[in-house]
């Protein structure tokens, strides 16, 4: 399986250092050089350590700066929901104002109609007239009408009558005038009350389109901030978690320099004790290199390219009840269960002066703590099938420095004899 893939911690594990010789000589008897070398890579530690909290500041900066503009976004936005409220009222009392207009140009066209029609009727009573006018001789018939009077009084009153029947043609014709006139004006007031109500409804839907638009450029800078800053914030959280690791890692290097010899003798005593009952048979020998194999059973998939993917470890397979031993003295820098490892320890190793790192995964059981100093062929576990694993068996990795996610330092275990 592709450990780079499965499994994850998101910063470079710097390995804890302890003292790999073990002999007599007292802990204050080491050589200078050795504990110099210890003492050196804590500062290193702490060195790095201190650059991962200024740059958890330095995003921490970023992620208030972020949300301050998102407040400033914010605020803009609801200025423009109460503009688009606003203009949304305001459009909608114009189409009050249309409906209401409407109904008025309805009630106009239907007076403009009875106008029409009295118009119509008055022109057909002045047709008749004039027809009348031709039959009779027109004007000369009111001659003969004055002219036939057979008294002075029924001369005047001829005269009146005739003066009253024309004074009431031209009346008709000033009223004709009158009634066209006004048709014409209530044609003009009805196209100006359209024009202008549509002008005020276009310009108040351009305004409406205008903030429309503004509304989404701002919810996409929202977008885009949020976006940000939950970038922003994974980064910390990985740093964080660094940062954590790296306290953790300058602790155990704190006591791995006033580690003391007789908690190696005493360990190395209780795994000899361990091994004395009635299962050390299960219990691998201890040789006499720098490394000595971790357990006991057989390799089922060796170091090296596996299935499209790269194999960074060995994987020893044995059935039963199957110790783990660690394979050079050094100090557990983790200890715990991991969705992919399973029950997983990591120790770090010194060793003529150069670190190594160790694996051991899938455990059944973990029987060492972060932070505790182990002996070479001290147990630290019982061999299982935990996390992503297809059978019980011990996968085992050895890494020349530190443990990084991509296995960087990864390298064969048998190139130093085991197995």
């Amino acid at each position: 399986m592709n450990w780079r893939r499965m499994f994850f911690i998101p910063l470079i594990v710097i390995t804890l250092i302890v003292t790999g010789t073990l002999t007599t000589t007292p802990l204050n008897l080491v050589q200078a050089d050795e504990l110099g070398t210890l003492e050196q890579e804590r500062e290193e530690i702490q060195e790095e350590r201190s650059d991962v909290q200024e740059n958890i500041e330095a995003k921490n900066s970023e992620i208030a700066s972020l949300q301050k503009e998102q407040e400033a976004v914010f605020e803009e936005m609801k200025q423009l929901d109460i503009q688009i409220s606003e203009t949304n009222e305001q459009l909608n009392e114009k189409d009050r104002e249309i409906q209401a207009t409407n109904k008025d140009l309805t009630r106009l066209k239907e007076e403009i109609s009875v106008v029409q029609k009295r118009i119509e009727t008055r022109s057909e009573l002045l047709k008749d007239r004039a027809r009348s006018y031709q039959q009779t001789g027109g004007i000369i018939s009111y001659i003969d009408v004055i002219l036939g009077a057979s008294s002075f009084n029924d001369f005047v009153n001829r005269v009146s009558a005739v003066s009253i029947m024309l004074d009431a043609d031209q009346e008709i014709v000033e009223q004709h005038k009158a009634d066209k006139a006004q048709l014409e004006s209530l044609q003009t007031e009805q196209e100006n009350q359209l024009v202008e109500l549509e002008a005020l409804k276009k310009d108040l839907e351009s305004a409406q389109a205008s903030l429309a638009s503004q509304k989404q450029q701002k919810d996409e800078l929202i977008q885009s901030l949020e976006l940000q800053e939950k970038k922003i914030e994974t980064e910390v959280m990985s740093m964080e978690e660094e940062e954590a690791m790296l306290a953790a890692q300058e602790a155990a290097q704190n006591k791995a320099i006033r580690l003391e010899k007789d908690r190696l003798e005493e360990a190395r005593r209780q795994q000899q004790q361990q091994a004395s009952t009635g299962s050390a048979s299960s219990f691998p020998a201890v040789s006499s290199g720098n490394f000595t194999n971790p357990t006991q059973g057989v390799i089922t998939s060796g170091f090296g390219p596996r299935g499209g993917d790269v194999h960074y470890g060995l994987d020893i397979a044995k059935g039963g009840t199957v110790p783990i031993v660690a394979a050079a003295d050094g100090v557990v820098i983790r200890s715990y269960y991991s969705s992919s490892y399973g029950e997983v320890v990591f120790i770090s190793h010194n060793i003529d002066g150069k670190q190594y790192t160790t694996v051991y995964a899938h455990m059944r059981s973990r029987s060492v703590v972060q932070g505790q100093t182990v002996a070479k062929g001290q147990q630290v576990g019982i061999m299982g099938n935990s996390g992503l694993s297809f059978g019980q068996h011990l996968h085992f990795e050895l890494h020349e420095g530190p443990w990084t996610p991509g296995k960087d330092n990864a390298v064969d275990p048998r190139k130093y004899g085991i197995f």
